[in-house]
């Protein structure tokens, strides 16, 4: 299944549309038609993001849906034993 048939999917699952999604996520309709109908693309991961409560879906689960992350992305970062980003270094003082 494509992406675009797993996120209709997941909409058809919560009983939205499309269009009722993009307002969920406050964004343009016509940019989130575009994205997920038109580009070869999937949606950036800033619009999975904003999209997964309203699918009843983790960020996870949508990254590795559209592709951006593999189940053994994921594992390596299980076993790493980070739970959370590294933080970024404060700057020096001057």
């Amino acid at each position: 299944m494509n992406f675009k048939e797993y996120l209709k999917e997941r909409c058809r699952d919560r009983g939205i549309s499309l269009h009722r999604l993009a307002l969920l996520c406050d964004l343009n309709q016509i940019y989130f038609y575009q994205s997920v109908n038109k580009n070869r693309d999937n949606p950036p991961p800033w619009v999975l993001r904003r999209a997964a409560p309203h699918l009843g879906v983790t960020y996870v689960e949508l990254m590795i849906a559209a592709g951006y992350l593999t189940g053994a992305d994921v594992e390596e970062w299980d076993r790493s034993g980070r739970t959370q980003p590294r933080e970024v270094a404060q700057p020096v003082a001057s």
